[in-house]
């Protein structure tokens, strides 16, 4: 089915909304045939129809337990080699008075959600991560706990000598209520070698680890981080891999296209990454997420702290219907020299200028305040 823009948006609308699935092929047809302006209006048409004119966000505050990593990705700029443990005064492991702290400052920010994660620390037991939950429900019981990416579940699995349904039985017992739907990169194994090392698994062991995550009733985020040496081949295959693993077993709550911030990362210091990438390429990724995917996952996320308030706003227009949240005390992107916070009041403005509902949402997407 090619030749779309010999048809009216609105004739695209009402086959994507009835329930067909563009596939890879019409997806990439589709993307070579319509300008940016036709993308996003056909977006916006979609997100007026799936979720209506509300954009959400959570009260969230980040706490990243360690930056120590045995995998040493190119893609990261937040890792400190495990090797140089004891070495170096940029490693760090938060103790649990630390971890305490944070959920002083947490709380008086008014945080309903604790998005916890960190390097791949060969170093912390099981027991660790479990004290680290129960802590967070002991000093905030009503608080949603959203805890680690796929790849950390996998690792602290494999380096435990635990199952991941072991570990992940253990982890919601002492207080995991959703995974964050971190590392996932890309999933075209060409695309992932240059940006990841062999120590996080593969885009196919990521997806078969969501399936066995979401049928043990933990859902979670999903999330693709572009701008560095992808085509748009790879955008368009992985946005559908993640609608037809939701098809298959759902439990995305969210999808979350990352954009690549370079600096300070090894991408960047080899030269194989110049330059982020650009508001349209930006801007067009969101466009497709909602075009692609929106049917099975409605919720689709333009993350602030990566795109930048500007144009996140106009990724609202034509294909987002989330903020994510306020991300309070992010580190993993503040690693790259991306340090701009922002608050409750904010975002609602941002919201507001151009004609939305601003809402504030739990983890699992109900509403809980309009403004």
């Amino acid at each position: 089915m090619e030749g779309f823009s010999q048809y009216p948006l609105d004739y695209w609308t009402e086959q994507i909304r009835a329930g067909y699935p563009l596939s890879f092929k019409e997806g990439v047809a589709m993307e070579k045939d319509l300008n940016l302006y036709q993308l996003m209006k056909l977006a916006n048409n979609l997100t007026s129809v799936q979720v209506g004119n509300v954009v959400s966000y959570a009260v969230s505050y980040n706490i990243n337990y360690s930056n120590y990593c045995t995998a040493s990705c190119p893609i990261c700029a937040f890792y400190v080699p495990m090797k140089m443990k004891g070495k170096t005064d940029r490693g760090y492991e938060l103790s649990l008075d630390q971890i305490r702290s944070e959920l002083g400052k947490a709380k008086a920010a008014g945080a309903t959600e604790i998005h916890i994660v960190g390097g791949f620390n060969s170093d912390l037991p099981v027991e660790y991560y479990e004290e680290v939950f129960r802590t967070v429900k002991r000093e905030i019981p009503d608080i949603t706990l959203k805890a680690l990416t796929i790849p950390e579940i996998d690792f602290i699995a494999r380096t435990t000598g635990n199952s991941l349904t072991e570990i992940l039985s253990r982890f919601r017992a002492a207080g995991m209520d959703a995974h964050t739907g971190g590392g996932a990169e890309i999933f075209d194994a060409e695309v992932r070698k240059q940006i990841t090392t062999p120590q996080k698994i593969s885009g196919e062991k990521w997806l078969e680890d969501a399936k066995i995550i979401h049928s043990m009733g933990i859902p979670g985020n999903s999330t693709m981080t572009y701008g560095h040496v992808e085509k748009i081949e790879h955008i368009i295959d992985h946005i559908i891999r993640i609608r037809d693993n939701q098809r298959e077993v759902p439990g995305f709550l969210s999808f979350i296209p990352l954009k690549f911030s370079p600096d300070n990362t090894p991408l960047q210091k080899s030269g194989r990454v110049k330059m982020p990438a650009s508001g349209e390429t930006d801007l067009k990724v969101i466009a497709l997420a909602r075009i692609l995917a929106g049917q099975d996952i409605p919720n689709i996320s333009v993350y602030w702290v990566s795109l930048g308030k500007g144009i996140a706003q106009v990724a609202l227009t034509g294909g987002g219907s989330d903020l994510v949240g306020t991300a309070f005390s992010e580190k993993i992107f503040g690693a790259t020299d991306r340090k701009e916070g922002t608050s409750v009041e904010e975002l609602n403005e941002l919201v507001r200028q151009i004609g939305r509902i601003p809402a504030q949402r739990d983890t699992f997407y109900r509403i809980k305040n309009y403004f």
